[in-house]
């Protein structure tokens, strides 16, 4: 990265965090992992930390932290530089390609017959072993 963006970026100061949960993130995620339900870690935080929040409050700080946790679960592996065999076909190259695919030939099995038709007789169903 650019020296001079480097330096603005080391000038500016970083915000405190807007929950006053975040402070206590790691308690909170330690009672869920206890299986404490959000009942359970309102009353302990009021009567350990002497912090009152709502219960609406704790769901949506976990709920918030949830999904910034699966987005890096699905972060996408980074580029790789590609290698001559991988790298842009020529047109040419393509097209040959293509008209090999089209020119092998297609396998056609014959599906196997549940009825008989014959416009003077009823339609008859055809059993396993037996043949038209």
């Amino acid at each position: 990265m650019d020296p001079n963006l480097l330096s603005l970026l080391d000038s500016i100061p970083e915000k405190p965090p807007r929950s006053k949960l975040e402070t206590h993130r790691e308690l909170i995620r330690q009672l869920r992992r206890k299986g404490c339900t959000y009942r359970d870690i309102v009353r302990i935080l009021h009567e350990r930390v002497g912090l009152d929040v709502a219960v609406s409050t704790i769901h949506s700080f976990i709920k918030v932290r949830a999904k910034h946790r699966r987005q890096v679960q699905y972060e996408l592996p980074p580029l790789e530089p590609q290698s001559p065999a991988t790298a842009r076909m020529n047109p040419e190259d393509v097209a040959s390609r293509i008209a090999a695919f089209k020119a092998k030939p297609v396998e056609q099995r014959a599906k196997p017959k549940h009825f008989h038709f014959e416009e003077s007789e009823p339609l008859k169903l055809v059993g396993q072993g037996e043949s038209r």
